[in-house]
């Protein structure tokens, strides 16, 4: 296998976009490959023990582009993607890659086709076009004031406009390359490039094939921090129910201690990533810790609660412990739509929440063994992939691709 210059850029406006990109780059790091991973001084604290090249990226702007997202806006204006584009131009050319792979870099779509770089995209096999999900009413203003079912049906009127609207800025900037527009469907925008990869099993589409005419399905691409064990990790009561929380690095930190409060009185053990969220109080059955190694705390876990994503999602799939997904933008009500299609889990949108509403989730999920017989289902698939080999054949055949508009 001949060795290859492979530049990775983590978009790490959310710590699933560094978490993807930073997997992969270790396993082509063991492979063998020339690896430079490009993350902000944000991520910092996660790539330590990182054991190839590290280069620092300009803040990504996540304050900005969390804000956006729950008010509706483009996630990135023309003049930030132009900045964007700027920096991806100078990393291109000062590290030559033969091959560059983004993880929600969505300006390498232009920047890497205008230096004829193979490019390839980390994504979710749900924001292909080559699929046809179910787009659920994302927690938008006027969800609460006018109920799912009306939202719904206004938002399944909107939306083919709102998806114009959204990709605009993508497309002025193309056009200020001198590209052509990739149209009105913010699908096309999120996963353009040479290669799709999902971060996806097949079987969680009602699928077989790890091929797709929209990409390639390398499996979940997990990874966790290298952090000791809290001191309480081993005081854990094996005769108690656990309850894993985490709301990700872009969960809403007022929701983390109504959700611990609600749960607090059953007596299940409760244990609790904050990602630096304050407010939760611990003691008796909670145990609350910054991050937690999730894959180790889903595997303990009888159920996990978290924001709906596919990292954290697929973390407890992976062991088998189906999921109370709390999803409030597009993207987790697209992963969640898949995960309760396959019986996996349950929904409960952020406005409804309730103690009732929340411990009634919890006693189906540990009372139906649907949920645990389909979440073991997809452990059995996800258990079956080979991320590494995947990724070899791809290395050897990719950077042989001609690059395309």
């Amino acid at each position: 296998m001949r060795k290859r210059k492979i530049l990775l850029v983590a978009h790490d406006v959310t710590l699933a976009h560094l978490a993807r990109p930073l997997r992969l780059a270790n396993l082509l790091h063991e492979a063998g490959h020339d690896v430079t991973l490009a993350a902000s001084a944000d991520s910092a604290p996660f790539l330590r023990d990182f054991p190839a090249h590290l280069h620092t990226l300009a803040p990504t702007g996540k304050a900005r582009f969390i804000r956006n997202l729950a008010e509706g806006k483009p996630v990135f204006d023309l003049e930030t993607l132009k900045g964007f584009a700027a920096e991806d131009d100078a990393i291109l050319a000062r590290y030559q890659p033969d091959m560059v792979i983004g993880d929600f870099r969505i300006t390498l779509s232009a920047t890497a086709r205008r230096t004829s770089v193979p490019y390839a995209t980390i994504t979710n096999a749900y924001w292909s076009p080559a699929f046809d999900p179910h787009f659920v009413v994302p927690d938008l203003p006027m969800v609460p004031y006018l109920g799912v079912s009306l939202s719904q049906r206004l938002f399944d009127l909107a939306r083919p406009l709102a998806f114009a609207y959204h990709s605009r800025p993508m497309n002025a900037l193309r056009q200020h390359y001198g590209l052509p527009s990739l149209g009105n469907d913010l699908r096309r925008i999120y996963t353009d490039a040479d290669l799709a990869l999902f971060s996806d099993i097949p079987e969680l589409y009602g699928l077989t094939d790890e091929r797709h005419p929209g990409g390639r399905f390398l499996g979940p691409i997990q990874w966790a921090p290298n952090l000791p064990a809290p001191d309480w990790w081993d005081r854990l009561s094996p005769d108690s129910p656990i309850i894993y929380i985490t709301l990700g690095s872009s969960g809403d930190p007022l929701l983390l201690p109504s959700l611990v409060d609600a749960l607090r009185p059953t007596g299940f053990q409760l244990i609790v990533a904050t990602a630096g969220a304050s407010g939760v109080t611990t003691g008796g059955q909670v145990f609350c810790a910054d991050y937690l190694p999730g894959d180790a705390a889903a595997a303990r876990a009888s159920v996990v609660i978290c924001n709906g994503g596919s990292p954290t999602s697929f973390q407890a799939l992976a062991q088998g412990t189906p999921i109370l997904g709390i999803p409030s933008n597009l993207d987790q009500h697209l992963n969640m739509h898949f995960v309760t299609r396959a019986n996996a889990g349950l929904v409960l949108r952020r406005y409804a929440l309730t103690q009732e509403t929340i411990l009634t989730a919890i006693d189906r999920l540990l009372s139906e063994s649907t949920f645990r017989n389909a979440a073991a289902s997809l452990a059995a698939a996800i258990k079956k992939r080979d991320i590494q080999r995947t990724l070899t054949d791809i290395t050897i055949d990719f950077p042989s691709r001609k690059s395309r508009d």
